[in-house]
């Protein structure tokens, strides 16, 4: 949904609540949301509001994602959501060099826009990126398939003895030794 900076009112515009909530649920379609199959926006609130010619945007989102546990394979349905706070500045603003400017944890927050208008969806898009788990897990407590026989110990417990391999560093080992 692309809103012109122009279009904002001084107060600000909550864009779920004027556009309609019912395009929650599509603003991610078109996504990867790796390592999840797939992911969906539950709900969301959006503030865009302006200063000078920064825009700020304050929200949250609450999401659905569906994958497969990295360590026994069974299906897994997570919820994640934040809630976030970004300036986006215009592209064409004038910049101070960059060896002159210090950052500050604050900065981390800044994006930037075309200088006329911003892509709401884009918004909602990074800040599902940013937390999308790296890892999916069925749960902390999740044992994993066995690395013999395939099981998965969660369910049922194997006999497997453990196959111990060589770490990628055991030739130096084996290197210090014949040096002396």
């Amino acid at each position: 949904m692309y809103i012109r900076v122009s279009e904002i009112p001084g107060g600000g515009i909550n864009v779920f609540a004027s556009r309609g909530r019912a395009s929650i649920p599509r603003v991610l379609e078109g996504m990867d949301p790796s390592p999840l199959r797939e992911c969906r926006l539950v709900d969301a609130e959006l503030l865009l509001t302006v200063e000078d010619r920064d825009v700020v945007a304050e929200g949250s989102f609450e999401a659905v994602g569906e994958g497969v546990c990295d360590r026994c394979s069974e299906p897994v349905t997570l919820r994640f959501g934040k809630a976030f706070h970004t300036i986006l500045t215009p592209k064409d603003r004038d910049r101070v060099s960059a060896a002159s400017v210090e950052l500050h944890e604050d900065d981390l927050d800044v994006g930037y826009y075309d200088g006329t208008g911003l892509e709401t969806n884009d918004i909602l898009w990074e800040q599902v990126a940013l937390d999308l788990p790296v890892n999916v897990v069925c749960s902390e407590a999740c044992s994993g398939l066995c690395p013999v026989c395939g099981k998965n110990r969660n369910r049922e417990a194997c006999s497997c003895t453990p196959v111990e391999t060589p770490g990628p560093f055991e030739i130096l080992k084996n290197l210090k030794g014949k040096k002396e």
